[in-house]
């Protein structure tokens, strides 16, 4: 698996809007679907990597359900565990509501309270808790939306791993969102599957939407406490505030 440093600058933004395959990527869209299911290993993956198409489902009248798996406390070691699962919690719902922005009976949040970093180890677990929420789903136009197995963070590679398996039961469409590819890769890594890369073309209210909910993530684009840089720094973050999201579909 690919080993990167949050910390380190990364691959430039402008340097991926350069590349002449992230331009030609084919586009998708969202008119074959009734109901989202959005599944984030972390509070702020969703926003990050699938903020735009949520904000641009609900608008158009799609139900969305997201669901975060783990609590996300291993971000800042400094803070007390269950002091930062309440604030995480809290920001979740602050950027959903962003997210929604007004239609709040077309999103549904749910936060499954995992451990961070666990995923892995709880794997039959979310599978299980996954399964019970796509239950009745089978074969209708709902779309699966999850981490990347190729993003290079664990976390998401097995709860996309699981993302696969529970599609392929449902028989439903999944999509799959890459967010450390933008850091770690650039466009002539080996491991950027440009066969699969799509592009959901966002317009600029969902875009803006985007933009509010991941300010609502403090902790995490914020120095923390002990004075440690922000998780996800301005230069990186700017990898996701583009017209249009990345998606590799299944």
């Amino acid at each position: 698996m690919v080993s990167f440093d949050a910390r380190d600058p990364g691959t430039s933004n402008q340097e991926w809007l350069r590349s002449p395959r992230l331009a030609a990527a084919p586009q998708v869209d969202l008119g074959r679907f009734d109901r989202i299911i959005v599944l984030a290993a972390h509070p702020d993956d969703e926003t990050v990597g699938a903020g735009g198409l949520i904000a641009a489902a609900v608008r158009s009248g799609i139900a969305v359900d997201v669901i975060m798996v783990t609590d996300g406390a291993a971000s800042h070691p400094a803070i007390d565990p269950a002091e930062l699962i309440m604030t995480r919690a809290r920001e979740a719902r602050a950027a959903t509501a962003a997210l929604a922005d007004g239609h709040h009976d077309r999103i549904r949040l749910e936060l499954l309270g995992r451990p961070d970093g666990a995923v892995r180890e709880e794997r039959e677990l979310i599978m299980k808790l996954l399964a019970a929420r796509l239950e009745g789903s089978a074969g209708t136009r709902s779309l699966v939306v999850s981490t990347w197995t190729g993003d290079g963070h664990r976390d998401h590679r097995v709860l996309g791993e699981v993302a696969v398996e529970l599609a392929a039961a449902h028989r439903l469409e999944l999509w799959q969102y890459p967010i450390w590819m933008w850091h770690w890769a650039d466009p002539d890594h080996p491991d950027v599957d440009w066969d699969r890369i799509a592009r959901l073309v966002l317009e600029p209210v969902a875009r803006e939407c985007k933009q509010a909910a991941i300010r609502c993530y403090g902790s995490q684009i914020t120095v923390g406490p002990a004075g440690e840089p922000p998780m996800l720094h301005r230069r990186f973050l700017a990898n996701f505030d583009r017209d249009f999201e990345t998606f590799l579909p299944a």
